[in-house]
């Protein structure tokens, strides 16, 4: 008999977006994404189409739009691919960096969020160098003074998704001071190169590659934000990560866990399972809810992170452990959401939640 109990829904219900067709059209076409590793056209084009690209810019400048809304959207979006609301959340955090130096008063930021609600531009973000990656070595993006009011750009930018895509980067770089600025750099400025794509492990389709910087000049326009001491920290910037990217997580894990119900209408000794992994998913998804509510008892994001982490991975390989030998050739979902779970492991993933997994997997009790 099959599992008789409905799984539990995301508990923003009322968010009119996006509809099951949608997410079943995500679902039919990641396969072949991630097969190809090439740009996903046919996955973008259905977030285009389906209004996805524009949620943050329209939430930007909806006064008091509800955060849960967007979580609760780039959930749905990660049931149906993972590699779409990769691409699609890193779109969106440039969109919102871009939204919040449009309210600091840049005309530049303006110009191209509406090129981007218009459907002419695209954009994505490069900020790991201000963030987790080498933040403690040389600075991998370096920023000096031109003298005309400008700046001139050396060095790499680690981590860019759908570079190889994008009309205008948001980036950043360090002075020789310390300070860091935020800017929108036109992927067609002298001395931007876009290098091959990373041979990930999974999400290949994401195009996620380095950007090589050779003595980039920018104008004082486009700059978005600083110089300060720590740029993505200031008072209307955009932050980083955090609950968007457990809200995925628990989309991917949904996923999996929908589909051992289905599994368990050809076998009976599921039953138990499920309804562990669903009590788990509800409520983590309920104090994910509360934490972006603002409650005053919410669990950290912090927290949450590092449950969402533990549920993916545990609700991945629990179906792929179901569907055996099966779930592991290359055409089933099985073993490619398994190893796109992988991903949260290091993908903007805070020391202290990265630190607990480590002491989880290798049996070391925390105190």
């Amino acid at each position: 008999m099959p599992y008789a109990s409905p799984l539990p829904d995301w508990p923003f219900g009322a968010d009119p977006a996006p509809e099951n067709s949608v997410i079943q059209a995500l679902a039919e076409r990641d396969g072949a994404a991630d097969e190809s590793g090439a740009w996903p056209e046919d996955l973008w084009r259905i977030l285009v189409d389906s209004g996805a690209s524009r949620w943050t810019a329209s939430a930007a400048q909806t006064p008091g739009f509800d955060r849960s809304a967007i979580l609760s959207r780039y959930g749905r979006v990660a049931e149906g691919s993972m590699t779409a609301a990769f691409i699609l959340t890193q779109h969106d955090s440039a969109v919102r960096h871009l939204a919040g130096a449009v309210g600091r008063g840049s005309a530049t930021a303006r110009k191209w969020l509406d090129a981007i609600i218009a459907g002419e531009a695209f954009t994505t973000v490069g900020i790991s160098q201000l963030t987790t990656s080498r933040r403690h070595g040389q600075a991998a993006v370096t920023a000096r003074e031109s003298g005309d009011g400008g700046l001139i750009l050396d060095g790499v930018v680690p981590w860019v998704t759908a570079a190889p895509r994008a009309d205008v980067f948001v980036t950043g770089g360090v002075l020789p001071d310390g300070r860091q600025v935020l800017i929108a750099l036109p992927a067609d400025r002298p001395g931007v190169s876009v290098e091959p794509p990373f041979p990930i492990a999974a999400l290949q389709a994401s195009c996620t590659c380095e950007i090589r910087l050779s003595s980039v000049s920018v104008s004082g326009s486009d700059l978005l934000a600083g110089p300060s001491e720590n740029v993505l920290a200031a008072p209307g910037s955009a932050g980083t990560g955090g609950l968007e990217t457990s809200a995925l997580a628990l989309g991917q894990a949904r996923a999996a866990i929908r589909a051992m119900v289905e599994e368990s209408s050809r076998r009976d000794d599921l039953d138990d399972s499920i309804a562990s992994l669903a009590a788990l998913w509800e409520s983590l998804a309920l104090d994910l809810f509360a934490s972006a509510s603002g409650h005053d008892d919410a669990p950290t994001p912090g927290a949450i992170r590092g449950r969402a982490n533990a549920l993916v991975l545990r609700a991945t390989q629990a179906h792929l452990a179901a569907r055996k030998g099966t779930g592991f050739l290359r055409e089933e979902p099985a073993q490619r959401w398994a190893r796109q779970a992988l991903f949260f492991l290091v993908w903007s993933c805070p020391a202290p939640v990265a630190q607990a997994a480590i002491r989880d997997l290798a049996g070391v009790c925390s105190l």
